[in-house]
C-alpha cells in the first residue's frame, strides 16, 4: 500500500470512528468517550486511532481496515456497546432525531425508563 493509500485509509477510518461516536453523543448524555488519532497524539502508532471509554481502550490500525468501512463501523459500535455503561446514560433532551441503534441499546439497558 502506498503512502497516499495509507493516508486516505486513515482519513476514512477517522471519519467512520468519529461518525459512530458523534451519533452516540447526539443521542445520549452518558459516560465519556474520547477519540484521538495519531495526528493529535504522537504517542499513538502512525496512522492509528484510539477510542477510550472508562478504563478501556481500543486501538485501530487504519491500514488494517482499508476498504472495510462498514466492518469498521460495526466493530467500533460493538466495542462501544460493550464498554459504555448505558445504564448511566439518558436520552439527550431536545434532540431532533435519535439514532435508532443507540436508543435501542439504551432502552435494552434501561427497561422501563423513557
Amino acid at each position: 500500500m502506498s503512502d497516499l493509500d495509507l493516508y486516505f485509509a486513515h482519513q476514512k477510518a477517522v471519519q467512520v470512528t468519529h461518525g459512530v461516536t458523534i451519533r452516540y453523543r447526539l443521542a445520549l448524555i452518558g459516560p465519556s468517550v474520547v477519540v484521538l488519532h495519531s495526528e493529535i497524539d504522537p504517542t499513538l502508532p502512525e496512522r492509528s486511532i484510539r477510542i477510550t471509554a472508562g478504563h478501556a481502550e481500543l486501538i485501530i490500525d487504519s491500514a488494517s481496515w482499508s476498504d472495510r468501512r462498514e466492518e469498521l463501523q460495526e466493530h467500533v459500535l460493538a466495542w462501544m456497546l460493550e464498554h459504555i455503561d448505558l445504564r448511566a446514560a439518558r436520552p439527550r433532551p431536545g434532540a431532533r432525531r435519535y439514532d435508532a441503534v443507540w436508543m435501542s441499546a439504551w432502552q435494552e439497558a434501561n427497561p422501563g425508563r423513557r
